[in-house]
């Protein structure tokens, strides 16, 4: 009875584990949906997105990560980040605008280049839809949007506040016993006690990036109203061309690298991160290159002039690439501009802001927990800079249409330099530019 009992429970086991088997099996129907899906995917809707944050600049990662988990949200839409680090960005901008290959969303700084594509109708304007959304607008800073608006519309959504001083080296100052330097004699001083110790004083190329030096120095002579308006009367303003002078003087000190006019920017930047160079003039982006806490770097207001109209505490300020823009084409297509609408909302959304904020230490104009809070000694300082500043100045070159600034200005300044030609010579071709263009 026992041997019989065992060969009844064998079968219905047995039975059982087939039952269970057929039920677990996809049925023929199922499997047909399985196989036409796999061989007809969902087509995605392609994004193409453009700005500097490509390469090794300290916001590529982060960038890359909120593309990354808006795709996940949004499995329908597949962004393509071209964005590109370093000089080389803008003139692909540009060329993609040229060539009718324009990007869905773009991430680009306030200035010149933007209010020519705004001009060309390249440039959607977004002001229906934040007055529709109100509570997306109300997240970003309300005393800024005039650094996107143009003939009273909203282009841009500003998101990332950046500003100019000089960047030092302070263990070199200190080991060579080197003032800071508050003043312009200050400064002059400090290029001298450097070169007598086989320092460069200030990394310094001949790159548009290379003109914060220059730029900074028209800031602090004249100030934001000079600044503002780079031609006066048919004629550049004196702060131009006065600046150029002391960029001159500078040069004749040896306060520059013998090789400044081959030197790419990464190569200027490297000169001071090795501690080969003393100071350098740059943005509150370059902080992401440095530790926290490092105590060997320290930033400072780029000194100021005796005669000059801005003072000590006064700084470039506006706001960078992290200033997104959606293209007018795009805008025109009512799919692809729900789906870059969305895109926008991801790149400015709060927790986007978090993150660049607490990776890369940006300044933000939406509100973030992290903004504004102790991220370390040189953030310490940088709040410091910025609540003492009595002046904020936009940079001089936005003021400057771009394909003079750097056709002309940038191209020629090596010249005024070694003293072949003059300042007001070079501003008198910048302007003979403007007219040659049509630009007003």
């Amino acid at each position: 009875m026992k041997v019989k009992r065992r060969s009844w429970l064998s079968i219905i086991i047995v039975a059982l584990l087939v039952l269970a088997s057929s039920a677990c099996a996809p049925s023929p129907k199922y499997e047909a949906i399985a196989i036409a899906e796999k061989a007809n995917p969902v087509e995605k809707m392609k994004l193409r997105f453009i700005s500097s944050w490509g390469g090794v600049d300290a916001k590529a990662d982060p960038l890359q990560q909120i593309l990354n988990r808006f795709m996940e949200e949004h499995p329908d839409i597949e962004v393509v980040n071209e964005s590109m680090f370093g000089d080389d960005f803008l003139h692909k901008l540009k060329t993609d605008f040229a060539s009718g290959y324009n990007p869905d969303v773009f991430g680009l700084w306030p200035g010149s280049d933007i209010r020519a594509l705004i001009k060309a109708d390249k440039v959607a304007d977004l002001t229906e839809v934040l007055e529709k959304e109100k509570a997306w607008k109300e997240t970003f800073g309300k005393d800024n949007w005039e650094y996107t608006t143009f003939n009273g519309k909203i282009y841009g959504l500003p998101l990332e506040i950046i500003y100019e001083c000089l960047f030092i080296n302070r263990d070199l100052f200190a080991k060579y016993n080197v003032k800071v330097p508050r003043t312009y004699n200050d400064l002059k001083q400090a290029v001298i006690d450097f070169k007598n110790n086989n320092i460069t004083p200030i990394a310094y190329n001949s790159t548009p990036e290379g003109t914060y030096l220059y730029q900074n120095i028209i800031a602090k002579l004249g100030g934001k109203a000079n600044v503002e308006l780079p031609f006066k009367n048919g004629k550049a303003n004196r702060c131009y061309t006065d600046a150029m002078e002391v960029m001159k003087e500078l040069y004749n000190m040896g306060a520059f690298p013998e090789n400044y006019f081959k030197l790419s920017s990464r190569d200027r930047d490297a000169l001071f991160m090795n501690k080969r160079a003393a100071m350098i003039v740059q943005g509150s982006w370059f902080l992401g290159r440095f530790d926290n806490e490092d105590t060997t770097v320290d930033i400072v207001p780029f000194p100021s002039f005796s005669g000059g109209v801005a003072g000590e505490s006064s700084l470039i300020y506006g706001f960078g690439c992290g200033t997104f823009y959606m293209s007018k084409t795009t805008w025109d297509n009512s799919d692809r501009r729900e789906a870059s609408i969305k895109l926008l909302k991801a790149l400015t959304s709060e927790a986007s802001a978090d993150l660049l904020s607490e990776k890369t230490g940006m300044i933000s104009n939406v509100r973030s927990k992290y903004s504004n809070t102790y991220l370390g000694r040189l953030r310490v300082t940088e709040r410091a800079l910025l609540n003492n500043a009595v002046e904020f100045i936009r940079p001089p070159d936005s003021f400057v249409d771009r394909s003079v600034w750097e056709g002309t200005i940038v191209k020629e300044f090596p010249y005024v330099l070694e003293g072949e030609r003059s300042a007001e010579s070079l501003w008198d071709a910048a302007k003979m530019e403007y007219v040659k263009k049509g630009i007003e």
